[in-house]
């Protein structure tokens, strides 16, 4: 049915408008359309076969006048042709009234009325109500395939969800270069379709939206990093840039699932550090159950850089954390087997405060993998290109520096209350 009604309303959208006027009120139907209209449906129940095809003719042609007495027989007309002829007739009388709300939402340039268009409130709540988000909610319903996702909005979350894993789909398929037996471009998404995916993952839990093993990768985070989304985050000038920005604020401040969370960590680094929600989605990441590993290794990472020594209790809390970062390979010379070795969390932990600390890596037994080495001017060490040989060394590093912050107890933020036997511990926090 959802099909159907895309359909429609792509036909529709390509006619032309026809003089709508700017109040939602002279949209109501009048009631003698709504008597032309039952008396119709009435007949839609005729023994004479002839007069149920000329009344659902004339039911087609009356599209969007007979809507509200067809919804009304379609519920509840006791015959179930009837019924059905009108369960037919309601796609398009839907997305012909569609139609005119918008025409009469987009006439109203100086927002003097209320409309009724679907998804709108929820964009208000999200975007704002000012010039610039109305301006971006106009592109928006310009695209049918938004408004059909925002016509999903008002149907519950799991319909939403279904709706918003196909757009992603869409989008996805869209911005990715193919080469199926001819080479397709990537092609550039319009601001107004990202804002309008970010505004539906931020009304639809996530739990919601249906994901599959091989796409479960792919939510809006992946199209932020199009041309029209950066550019309108990079600079206030740009159409609807405000308005955007909103929408990307409170879409970084519902991010709560695990596995959504493991795969954003690199994007906020790349171009979402201006934005004061991303800090404590950072501390969400590092600090949820379930996040992958290497997600909290960087999210880690990255609070340094940006708070130093503020994020240090944080840091300091992994440093008894077993679980696997990510894992280096050593040796990357001919005629020799590499080796891998796993980075914890606490190795981690405990590189970020050694640097913070302003001492070296090596000294504690740390390796770097093929040639990298400590930029000894850095905040944090580069993560990913460590490790800790085995565990004697770990061991034998994690009990070092437990000693000595216990030295500088005195004279250095860095030396809390941890002991050697905290830091040794195989307690996963």
């Amino acid at each position: 049915m959802t099909r159907v009604v895309t359909l429609a309303f792509c036909g529709l959208w390509a006619l032309p408008a026809w003089g709508a006027t700017p109040d939602p009120k002279d949209l109501i139907v009048p009631q003698q359309e709504i008597s032309k209209a039952r008396e119709l449906i009435r007949r839609l129940g005729s023994e004479v076969y002839r007069e149920r095809e000329e009344a659902q003719a004339d039911l087609a042609k009356m599209g969007r006048m007979a809507r509200p007495a067809l919804l009304e027989a379609a519920a509840s007309d006791p015959d179930p042709e009837v019924r059905f002829r009108c369960s037919r007739l309601l796609p398009k009388a839907g997305a012909e009234d569609l139609k005119a709300r918008v025409e009469t939402f987009l006439a109203d340039s100086e927002s003097k009325f209320e409309h009724d268009l679907p998804g709108l409130k929820q964009f208000r709540k999200i975007a704002g109500t000012d010039k610039d988000a109305r301006d971006l909610f106009v592109e928006i319903v310009k695209s049918p395939y938004n408004l059909e996702m925002l016509q999903m909005l008002e149907k519950g979350t799991i319909e939403a969800g279904r709706a918003i894993a196909d757009r992603r789909m869409a989008m996805w398929n869209i911005a990715q270069p193919r080469n199926f037996g001819r080479v397709q471009p990537a092609q550039p998404l319009p601001l107004a379709d990202i804002a309008c995916l970010l505004v539906a993952e931020t009304a639809v839990p996530y739990k919601d939206i249906p994901r599959s093993n091989m796409w479960s990768h792919i939510s809006g985070i992946m199209f932020i990093n199009q041309k029209a989304s950066t550019d309108a985050i990079g600079d206030s000038g740009k159409p609807h840039a405000e308005a955007y920005k909103r929408i990307i604020s409170r879409w970084l401040d519902s991010r709560e699932d695990a596995m959504e969370l493991s795969n954003i960590t690199y994007y906020l680094g790349q171009h979402l550090r201006g934005f004061k929600e991303t800090l404590p989605l950072l501390r969400r990441i590092v600090t949820t159950d379930g996040v992958a590993g290497y997600a909290r290794a960087q999210a880690m990472t990255q609070l340094i850089q940006q708070k130093g020594k503020e994020e240090i209790g944080l840091v300091k809390s992994f440093l008894a954390n077993d679980s696997v970062a990510t894992t280096v390979w050593f040796g990357n010379v001919p005629g020799q087997n590499p080796m891998q070795m796993q980075c914890l969390l606490r190795d981690v932990s405990l590189a970020i405060l050694i640097v913070q600390s302003k001492q070296q890596m090596t000294d504690y037994g740390f390796k770097f993998a093929n040639g990298a080495i400590q930029n000894l001017n850095a905040d944090v060490p580069n993560f990913g290109f460590y490790a800790f040989p085995n565990d004697e060394a770990r061991h034998a590093a994690m009990m070092k520096f437990a000693f000595w912050r216990m030295k500088q107890a005195d004279k250095d933020p860095l030396a809390a209350s941890t002991t050697p036997s905290d830091m040794t511990s195989n307690e996963k926090k």
